[in-house]
This record gives structure tokens, C-alpha cells and sequence, in this order.
């Protein structure tokens, strides 16, 4: 220990001494790191990380030994052989390497890390071959072995502990203990060896150059190498961490969809058996709803007849009337109520036959003149004279007409007019436009809405429930067409049916087959 600490404070400049430590730490540091990145990956990647570490510390065990071999002062004139040197070189990147990669085979770091000592030892005395200076080199082989000893065992020390449990603690410790088997071999080679001047110079000629160039060369590569190996050290950590981050978020949102979807899946359930519940329910009301409204509106209507003799008061009739009307606003509104439910459940069938869309028209226009001329609204039909047949549900359609009309009509004012139109081009079309109240665009969704009211103030002014264009829209697209609504405020509303032009049956006038 005397003799290595004697040749460490009178045989070397000890800034260069502390230049070469400096430059062992930061090497094995970004060793270290790039150990520790192989530990995260798994075949190729972890070899190539690993074959990296190795690299960079023989990097860094080169430029030391060269810094601190510039340290060393022995009063004589030097060179180095270039041929030595490279070797040297070549022996301070391959052999750590290799040490490194059977760290994590069955070996176990403790092998590897001998390795890596004996990999430091054999460039060191390579390096210390390519010496060249008028002396005699005398080696002390107590201190030769020493130097092995040193570097063997703290190198596999090292190796051992690099491969337990990641922490701060091993980590820092393996680097501590590589960075003594590096200096200490160093050192303890250096205190081996006693140069006996000769009254000679140094042979002229042969491939060789001066201490500061060399010294600068390997300064600048360590540098350099070991450098860029720590920067991708620390991007690779950046961005697997935040991989991982992202990794964690996305399962963390996968298994929010999960749950999103399993409380979908039960509403689902739950909407199904509701569904299937309101359908009983309809069913059965129907029934129970119709039978009185049946016997209602037939007793009303033998009444109103007096069909079993006169009534005994006048006023009597004006009641039946009343009663009557009532009845079959009633069965109205219940049969809209079934047909959407119908609809909605996808229950709903077509009775398809081919008929005259002309003479449908014209029927609902003579069955709504009455309710026209009590809310003094003109009503006309404009149709041309060739209007194809349509195959379609003869009833249904009849159904989208009287909601249409029946609707213009509530909502237009005395002196207005509705207009129901009918042509064929590339589809058939059915239109109702009226000179009404109108709509702005933003109501108009709400419009389309079951049981939908535009202003509560409409309910009570005027009658309906609001059924109409929804059962309408819907049965047009039962037979495949398409509603469209045109309306503005104050003016009037335009509600224009179009059917596919497959439903018609032919380009001219006649009478439903």
C-alpha cells in the first residue's frame, strides 16, 4: 500500500491523476445506467444494451489509463508505439463487453465481473508495452500479482452486486467498487514497475507520437462516447417511463370502457324488459281501452239516429254529439299511442297493394272539408292529370295524409290556405303547405318528438298531443321515403313525403289493381 501510495504522489502529476479519476467516474456512472436500462428489456435489446455498457466503460477505462500513464513522471523522455495503443484500445472496449454479457447468463455477475477486471488488467499492461523510453523496465511481480488481485476481485465484486435487486445503494456501490478495481489496478501495475535510465536516446523512426496528443486523442473520445452512450441512457429512461405512463393510463381507460360498458349492457337489459313490459301493457290497454270507447261511441251513435224512437229533449242530441266526438277523439289518440309503440318496437307491418295516390287525395281532402270549413281555411288539392299508382299500405298512407292535413288545418288561421300536392320524378312526392303560425328551425326537432309541443302556450290554444309528425315521419320511413320540414315563423310550414320511385307502379293515370 506504501509503495502504490508512493508512486501515486512521487512519480505523478496529481492534476492529471484527478483528470483520470474524474474521467473513470463519469464512464463507469453511464455504465452503470446502461446496465441498469438492460435490466428493462429482455433478448436482443437487453444484449445490445449491455454490449453498450461494456463498451462505454472500456471507453472510459482506456481514457483513464491514458490520462493517468501521462500523470506518470519518471523523469525520462516518452512515446507510445501506435500498433500497442490501438490494441490497447481494442482490448478496453471487447473484453468489459463481454463481461457485461455473461453478468446476466448463468454465470452470474460475479464471473462477468472478473471478467471485467482481467479485461482492465490486460489493456493496462498492453498500454504500459507501448511505453517507450531509454530504461530498463523491472517489474516487481509481488506487486504484479497484487495488481491482479485487485482488479479481478473488486471487478467481480462489482459484477456481483450490479446484479442485485435494483436501488440507489447497488447501484452506487457497484460503481464504487468498479472504479477502485480500475484505479487500484492501475496503480498498484504502475507501483510493479521501476525504469533504470540507459546513457541512450530513443530509437528514430517508427510510428509514434507525443504524450499531449495522445492525451488530447483520448480525452475527446472518452468524452465523446461516453457522452452520447449517457444522453441515450437518459432518453431511453424518459421515454419508456413515459411509455409505462401511457401504458398504465391506457388500461386504466380500457378498464373504464369495461365498466362503461357492462352499466350500458345492464341499462340495456333493463330498457329491454321495460320495452317488452310497455308492450304488455299496451297490448292489454288496448283491449281494455277500445271495448269501452266501442260500446261508447256505437250506443252514442244508435242515439243520435233515433233509431229506438225521438229523444225527449233537444239538448239531448248537442250531448251525444258531444259524447260522440269525444269517443272517437279518444280512439284516435290510443290507436296513435299503439302505432308508435309499434313502430318503435320494430313490430310494424305494411299491407302492400297497388292503388291510385290521386283518388287517396281527393278522399282525404273531401273527409277534411267539414273541419275546414268550420276553421274557415281554404282547402285545395293540386295534382297533375298523370300521377302514377303506388304500391304501398293503402291505409298507412291515408294515415300520413290526415295527420298532415289535419295539422295544417289546426294551426292556420281563418282566411289561410292549405294546399296538398302530389308529383312524380325521380321519386313520388306528397306535399302539405299552409299559411299557418309557422315554426322557427331551432323548434323544429322538437316538433318531431313524440308528445312534442313547440310552446306550452300551443297546448292550450290549440288541440293534439303532438303525435302527428313523429307517427307520420315514421311511417314514411317504414316504406322507405323520407320527411322533410320547411317552416318559418309567422308565415307557414311546408312537410313534403318522399317515396322511393320503386314503389311506382307505372307513369299513368288508372284505378288501383
Amino acid at each position: 500500500m506504501y509503495t502504490v501510495l508512493g508512486c501515486l504522489f512521487q512519480q505523478h502529476d496529481l492534476i492529471l491523476v484527478a483528470a483520470a479519476a474524474a474521467m473513470c467516474i463519469f464512464a463507469c456512472g453511464t455504465a452503470q445506467a446502461m446496465s441498469l436500462r438492460a435490466r428493462t428489456y429482455q433478448g436482443r435489446a437487453q444484449l445490445l444494451w449491455l454490449l453498450g455498457a461494456g463498451s462505454v466503460a472500456g471507453a472510459g477505462i482506456w481514457a483513464t489509463h491514458f490520462v493517468a500513464m501521462l500523470a506518470y513522471q519518471p523523469g525520462l523522455p516518452m512515446r507510445y508505439d501506435v500498433a500497442l495503443t490501438i490494441l490497447s484500445a481494442m482490448i478496453a472496449i471487447a473484453i468489459p463487453a463481454l463481461g457485461s454479457v455473461i453478468s446476466v447468463t448463468r454465470a452470474g455477475g460475479a464471473l462477468g465481473g472478473m471478467v471485467f477486471g482481467a479485461g482492465v488488467l490486460s489493456m493496462h499492461y498492453v498500454g504500459m508495452a507501448a511505453l517507450q523510453m531509454p530504461a530498463v523496465i523491472v517489474w516487481n511481480s509481488g506487486m504484479v500479482a497484487g495488481s491482479v488481485i485487485v482488479g479481478v476481485s473488486l471487478g467481480g465484486m462489482a459484477g456481483h452486486v450490479a446484479m442485485l435487486p435494483a436501488s440507489w445503494v447497488n447501484s452506487v456501490s457497484s460503481a464504487g467498487l468498479r472504479i477502485a478495481a480500475i484505479i487500484g489496478a492501475h496503480f498498484t501495475a504502475m507501483a510493479s514497475l521501476t525504469a533504470i535510465p540507459m546513457n541512450q536516446s530513443l530509437p528514430q523512426g517508427g510510428a509514434s507520437f507525443s504524450p499531449a496528443i495522445i492525451a488530447f486523442l483520448v480525452m475527446v473520445m472518452a468524452a465523446f462516447v461516453v457522452g452520447q452512450a449517457l444522453i441515450v441512457a437518459m432518453v431511453d429512461r424518459h421515454l419508456k417511463s413515459k411509455s409505462e405512463r401511457a401504458a398504465v393510463q391506457m388500461r386504466a381507460y380500457i378498464a373504464e370502457l369495461e365498466e362503461t360498458k357492462n352499466s350500458l349492457e345492464k341499462a340495456s337489459s333493463a330498457a329491454e324488459v321495460a320495452s317488452k313490459s310497455k308492450s304488455a301493457f299496451l297490448a292489454s290497454m288496448s283491449h281494455e281501452l277500445r271495448t269501452p270507447l266501442n260500446a261508447i261511441l256505437g250506443f252514442s251513435e244508435t242515439m243520435m239516429s233515433e233509431a229506438l224512437g225521438p229523444l225527449g229533449t233537444p239538448r239531448y242530441k248537442d250531448y251525444l254529439t258531444d259524447v260522440h266526438n269525444s269517443g272517437r277523439h279518444l280512439l284516435e289518440l290510443i290507436n296513435d299511442i299503439l302505432d308508435i309503440a309499434r313502430l318503435d318496437a320494430g313490430q310494424a307491418e305494411l299491407d302492400e297493394t297497388i292503388f291510385s295516390p290521386a283518388e287517396k287525395i281527393q278522399d282525404v281532402v273531401r273527409m277534411m272539408s267539414a273541419q275546414a270549413l268550420k276553421a274557415k281555411v281554404t282547402l285545395v288539392a293540386d295534382l297533375p292529370p298523370n300521377l302514377p299508382l303506388l304500391t304501398a299500405d293503402r291505409r298507412r298512407v291515408r294515415q300520413i295524409l290526415l295527420h298532415l292535413v289535419s295539422n295544417a288545418l289546426k294551426f292556420t288561421g281563418p282566411g289561410g290556405t292549405v294546399t296538398v300536392r302530389a308529383w312524380a320524378d325521380d321519386a313520388f312526392m306528397f306535399q302539405v303547405s299552409d299559411t299557418g303560425i309557422g315554426m322557427s328551425r331551432q323548434d323544429f326537432s322538437k316538433a318531431m318528438e313524440p308528445f312534442g309541443q313547440i310552446d306550452s302556450s300551443l297546448a292550450r290554444k290549440y288541440e293534439g298531443t303532438g303525435l302527428g309528425l313523429p307517427l307520420t315521419r315514421q311511417l314514411t320511413e317504414l316504406h322507405g321515403g323520407t320527411l322533410a320540414l320547411e317552416s318559418e315563423l309567422g308565415t307557414g310550414t311546408t312537410v313534403t313525403v318522399t317515396l322511393p320511385k320503386w314503389r311506382m307502379a307505372q307513369m299513368e293515370t288508372g284505378k288501383a289493381a
